[in-house]
């Protein structure tokens, strides 16, 4: 896979696990589908330290809503879901030829 195509693929899967989680709650209360564009755009450029480490993907998670939310405002949950949903998503991206 080209790194152009991986990059698309990897964005994909982390735009996917994002909206699915709706880790703080924007998107169940009418925000736009592109709402967290920019946290999206934190986690691909910060999973290349991450991966392949589970926890690592977690603290970024974290790391990332902290950053743009406020960390009192981020929930443990959703954040062990989101990473879960990440990690799942991009196992099978590599298993993918």
């Amino acid at each position: 896979m080209r790194d152009q195509d991986r990059l698309a693929a990897v964005t994909a899967v982390v735009t996917r696990a994002v909206n699915q989680t709706d880790p703080m709650g924007l998107l169940s209360i009418g925000a736009p589908e592109d709402e967290y564009e920019p946290e999206i755009r934190e986690l691909v450029a910060g999973l290349g330290d991450a991966w392949p480490d589970p926890t690592a993907v977690l603290r970024l998670c974290e790391s990332v809503f902290s950053h743009f939310f406020g960390a009192r405002y981020v929930n443990a949950k959703r954040m062990k879901r989101l990473a879960g949903r990440i990690v799942m998503g991009l196992r099978e991206l590599e298993r993918t030829p």
